[in-house]
């Protein structure tokens, strides 16, 4: 590539240009050679940008950690990472022998509220004939009472623990204790993450996997402290995903942090996804930027039209037919492959977009007098 820029440079010093002080002139077939092409300035909107970067991440709740709320054995796993599931679909069995002890207990205490129902009722058909006492008679309500609450909360613990009324039910119907404890999933989404094997003995509250919306994501992003009070809720971002220059997306600050973050001396934004790609995911690293104050007319110049020379921005801007003046100008902001000219040149003027390092490469090269 080197070569071919030093070659085309030697064919223009070769070639009878004429180049003045701030003016280089050239005639058709120099430009066709030296690739100069030329466009009109125009006028566009644009607004005060920040530079940020970060990751896409999935929306906070749109993921759930199972865990298993009781000791035992991973009997049987149903599904697989990228399985999509669906809510109370079983996706992993577990033998108990502790949900075994539960089960028995909840029949021992149903026995005994039954017990106290039976000595209730007959208590109070002896109070009624002076059989018994008041006070034998409270204390046999007080039995019943216990028995029965004492019922329900087994009742409840077993049903937070998985069981369902109708596997309740037939626990209780057969007089059969059950070690097998169904995991469900409590929502529609797709198996993120599976921590666990068959025939693995987990404790409680050991992760099992986790379940979530893949198509729930958010960008979580990085601006440095003195930037960050300029941004506020609403304010556009675009991005590009790391390593895929050709793709953008747009999101929407959601909000942002107030604390540096001690590691990357960061604050962190939140920001809706507006418009993504299908290919992206939670994970992938995005750079981009972020508009924010109120949007502003401004003529504006390809990128590629701006060179330095001398230590300050320049284009070459057209004043005749193959004359081209050198023009200082002062840039604003970056948008993609533009930039605000707050300075230097108006709208309607035409300058060189291409060919403007040979065209500087003439000026310093050529021996001319200045206009």
């Amino acid at each position: 590539m080197r070569a071919v820029l030093m070659s085309l440079i030697l064919m223009c010093n070769v070639l009878p240009v004429t180049a003045e002080t701030d003016v280089v002139r050239l005639d058709e077939r120099q430009m066709e050679r030296a690739g100069v092409t030329v466009v009109e300035v125009a006028e566009r909107s644009f607004g005060d940008r920040q530079r940020v970067v970060g990751q896409v991440v999935r929306v906070p709740g749109s993921t759930l950690t199972l865990k298993a709320v009781i000791p035992g054995r991973v009997e049987a796993i149903q599904v697989a990472p990228g399985d999509r599931v669906t809510s109370g679909q079983v996706l992993v069995a577990l033998h108990s022998h502790e949900l075994l002890g539960m089960q028995a207990d909840l029949l021992k205490a149903r026995e005994r509220a039954r017990l106290a129902a039976t000595r209730l009722e007959a208590g109070n058909q002896l109070f009624e004939v002076e059989g018994i006492s008041r006070l034998e008679l409270q204390q046999r309500e007080q039995e019943a009472f216990a028995a029965d609450l004492e019922l329900a909360m087994l009742r409840e613990e077993l049903l937070d623990h998985g069981l369902s009324v109708e596997e309740l039910e037939t626990v209780l119907t057969t007089r059969k204790p059950d070690p097998h404890l169904p995991v469900t999933s409590p929502i529609d989404g797709v198996v993120l993450e599976l921590n666990v094997e068959e025939y693995e003995w987990v404790e409680k509250f050991q992760e099992l996997m986790v379940v979530g919306d893949p198509d729930r994501l958010e960008l979580e992003l990085q601006i440095a402290p003195d930037q960050a009070s300029a941004v506020s809720a609403g304010d556009e971002i675009v991005f590009t995903p790391v390593g895929r220059t050709g793709e953008r997306g747009r999101a929407k600050v959601i909000s942002s942090v107030p604390q540096v973050d001690p590691g990357t001396r960061t604050i962190r934004l939140r920001a809706r996804l507006v418009e993504a790609g299908s290919a992206l995911f939670a994970g992938v690293f995005v750079e981009g930027e972020v508009d924010h104050g109120e949007a502003r007319l401004a003529p504006a110049v390809p990128a590629s039209a701006v060179i330095n020379l001398t230590g300050e921005d320049v284009v070459f801007v057209v004043t005749g037919v193959g004359a081209f003046e050198v023009r200082p100008v002062r840039l604003g902001v970056a948008d993609g492959e533009e930039r605000e000219v707050v300075t230097g040149v108006t709208t309607g003027e035409r300058v060189a977009a291409t060919g403007v390092f040979l065209l500087k490469s003439t000026l310093l090269g050529g021996d001319g007098e200045g206009e």
